[in-house]
């Protein structure tokens, strides 16, 4: 197998990982992004697009385009990302209905994990750092107190300016795009509305659009933030993303009072009875001990390709 063959595959492979962060509320593909070491390509990638390609798709400088814009990485990593989105689409309602200890208890691993990680990244702790992981930790905790909107039906615009927040916030590691529709009460439509379009229903194409547009603005508006934010104040930026993780951990909890489709907030917290004896509780455990274990393997791997 050709070189540039087997790095895109292994570029579609990050790309699924990070798919299936981006459609579960609560874990973040920009971290996903992080630990198989392909954020800041991801995001100078991003960056790089321009009105330019039009130009030179007229052109017909298909070669210069591919090569210039890093279009092999992109198109492997967005491939993988929407495969992941397409096969999830169909399940994930039905797993948080009826699994949802399990589930959330292996989210929960992912994340714990995945503060772990990233605090061994930041390299200078001071009080601005701290400042800022507090700064993180409260933002996190106001989302906490929001509650989504029960409405049946969502507006286009509403789900444009849905699509420009949530894409942000997929591109943040530590920030869940998904949790951010939960929280906008539009987390349902979306699956939804992509469940529909893949079977060509023409009546929620508008729907799909407006996200889309909103999605594709956002990026083109601040990835260059993004990108400036991470590359010049690392520590600050990665330091508010841990406490924002911090303080979304409670929402992960997988023991409820309310635990369904429609309300996936918590209203209370709790420990089961006997837990040492409920095989509920045992469950839990081990699945939060996989999802750890997931976080600490990806880190590994990529630590070693990057030695190869």
């Amino acid at each position: 197998m050709k070189k540039g063959m087997l790095s895109n595959i292994i570029v579609f492979l990050k790309g699924m990982a990070m798919g299936i962060a981006d459609i579960i509320p609560g874990v973040s593909g920009g971290t996903i992004a992080i630990i198989t070491g392909i954020y800041e390509e991801f995001l100078s990638t991003l960056n790089n697009i321009n009105l330019k390609i039009i130009k030179l798709l007229f052109k017909g400088k298909f070669k210069f385009l591919w090569e210039k814009y890093n279009l092999s990485f992109l198109s492997s990593l967005i491939l993988g990302i929407l495969t992941s989105v397409i096969l999830l689409s169909y399940s994930i309602t039905y797993l948080i209905v009826n699994y949802p200890i399990i589930l959330w208890s292996f989210f929960l691993g992912l994340i714990a994990s995945s503060i772990i990680y990233l605090f061994k990244e930041i390299k200078i702790w001071n009080r601005k750092t701290y400042l800022f992981l507090y700064i993180g930790l409260f933002f996190s905790l106001v989302m906490l107190t929001i509650y989504p909107s029960k409405q049946e039906e969502v507006s286009f615009i509403y789900l444009f300016f849905c699509g420009m927040i949530s894409i942000t916030a997929m591109l943040l590691p530590g920030v869940s795009g998904a949790y951010i529709l939960v929280l906008l009460g539009a987390y349902e439509t979306i699956l939804n509305t992509l469940k529909e379009v893949i079977k060509f229903n023409s009546d929620y194409f508008l729907n799909f659009f407006s996200f889309i547009v909103g999605a594709i603005l956002s990026i083109k508006l601040f990835s260059k933030l993004l990108t400036w934010a991470y590359k010049k104040h690392k520590n600050h930026t990665l330091s508010c993303l841990v406490g924002f993780m911090i303080g979304s951990l409670p929402n992960l909890w997988p023991w409820k009072s309310e635990l369904n489709s429609e309300e996936l907030l918590f209203s209370k917290l709790y420990i089961p009875v006997g837990y040492f004896m409920n095989a509920d509780f045992r469950k839990g455990i081990l699945f939060i001990l996989i999802g750890i274990l997931m976080i600490f393997i990806l880190e590994y791997l990529t630590k070693k390709s990057k030695n190869v």
